[in-house]
């Protein structure tokens, strides 16, 4: 069986996505960080439960999220990798977020991030976003001081 050809995405788009969201996030623009998913979104987050479906549940976890910083929250993104075809697409980074703790702790942290997208009305929107933390398999403890 032969697979069909078909148009390769213009990755400048999706990473021009993912920098409009990480400056969403930077303001704490909840409605702007949301305009990147796709109504029926699946997230396999950092926090339980194991699987979301729905924007409203990634909308409920970034009010928490916001809630926690003081001031704004400084992501970049390293080793970026974007291939699609046609109207879908993935990406997978290296994610960083940095800021202060409404305790006033400074977080600084690395982790996975992997996401799905379909072109929806001339809009990359996420369909499936998974972020994943390394661990240490002898503790079962989260290594949070790993660097790219």
């Amino acid at each position: 069986m032969k697979i069909a050809e078909c148009e390769q995405v213009d990755k400048q788009e999706i990473l021009a996505s993912i920098n409009s969201k990480i400056q969403a996030i930077y303001e704490k623009n909840e409605q702007g960080v949301l305009d990147h998913y796709a109504p029926n979104v699946v997230s396999f987050d950092l926090a339980p439960p194991l699987r979301s479906v729905g924007v409203n549940t990634i909308k409920k976890r970034l009010q928490s999220w916001f809630a926690n910083y003081k001031g704004h929250i400084n992501q970049e993104v390293a080793d970026v990798e974007i291939d699609g075809c046609g109207d879908l697409a993935h990406s997978h980074c290296l994610t960083r977020t940095k800021g202060v703790s409404i305790r006033g702790e400074e977080m600084d942290m690395w982790y996975r991030a992997t996401n799905f997208y379909k072109n929806i009305g001339g809009k990359w929107l996420i369909t499936h976003e998974h972020i994943s933390d390394p661990i240490d398999m002898e503790t079962g403890k989260v290594i949070f001081d790993l660097q790219p």
